[in-house]
């Protein structure tokens, strides 16, 4: 979930995860997403049994993935973030070019050789990335809004991995305008000073849920105890762990359950999911 802001350092949560983006030459974000500390707890939330030593480079690995945190220094590559998309035939490109980037990494990554992996670390860190795509969708879309005032709030959306269908999706479903450097009196806000161009409902800038004080984030959503972000929060937890569960069917499948094991270091399939 992307956002322009500085970067700010909860508690020490993402302390850790800031020196892995420096190891693999990464600058750690101004642009976020589910604000880069809320996509990593999201992902511990979501993959309890991922042993730490792994789930530091599905949170920051190497590029081109950078993983579920690390792929915020790609903030000018809408398909990572899912924005600017006018429709759900427009989001579903985005997903599946997503799909197309980043499955072929992770399935070629988890190639057994010898004792190891053919590249381990590459292959986390596209999952990451492809996990970051699955959390931004609640984050920068509508869903959730929809949802809500549908009386479901708690509905997970239809998937969009690894095919994604626009039919299945409410016919109003987008995502915020967001365009790098929009305005020079706000480089960072992603919006045009006169608002979204034609076509785009709304801006990034005030339709993202990144965080519980954002200002879509901070409503509160009727039929739950929390906001916005809660909400978005809450689905995007237990999508994460469905697609965990889909991808590593898919490595196990294509090479094999040593594999699978290798990849997320013994970390099985979780019923925390749907």
């Amino acid at each position: 979930m992307r956002k322009i802001r500085p970067v700010r350092v909860l508690g020490g949560l993402i302390s850790t995860t800031a020196a892995v983006v420096a190891c693999f030459g990464l600058q750690v974000p101004k642009v976020q997403a589910f604000f880069i500390q809320n996509h990593e707890t999201i992902t511990r939330a979501a993959l309890p049994q991922i042993p730490n030593d792994v789930m530091l480079q599905i949170l920051v690995g190497p590029p081109p993935g950078g993983g579920a945190v690390g792929t915020d220094a790609f903030f000018s590559d809408d398909y990572r973030h899912l924005d600017n998309a006018k429709n759900p035939t427009d989001m579903c490109a985005l997903a599946l070019q997503a799909w197309k980037t980043f499955d072929p990494l992770i399935l070629t990554g988890s190639h057994v050789v010898g004792g190891g992996l053919a590249d381990g670390p590459g292959a986390r860190a596209a999952f990451g990335a492809l996990i970051h795509v699955q959390q931004d969708f609640y984050a920068h879309s509508n869903f959730v809004e929809d949802n809500v005032a549908a009386g479901n709030p708690n509905q997970l959306a239809p998937a969009i991995f690894p095919t994604c269908n626009p039919g299945a999706f409410p016919a109003d479903l987008h995502s915020g305008y967001f365009e790098a450097g929009a305005t020079h009196e706000d480089p960072f806000s992603g919006c045009p000073a006169g608002g979204p161009p034609p076509g785009f409902q709304e801006c990034h800038s005030t339709l993202n849920k990144d965080g519980p004080n954002s200002l879509r984030g901070i409503q509160p959503a009727p039929g739950t105890s929390g906001n916005l972000y809660d909400l978005a929060a809450q689905l995007a937890t237990t999508a994460t762990t469905n697609l965990y569960n889909e991808i590593r069917s898919q490595v196990a499948r294509a090479n094999g359950d040593n594999a699978a094991q290798l990849l997320f270091g013994g970390g099985g399939t979780t019923n925390a999911g749907r």
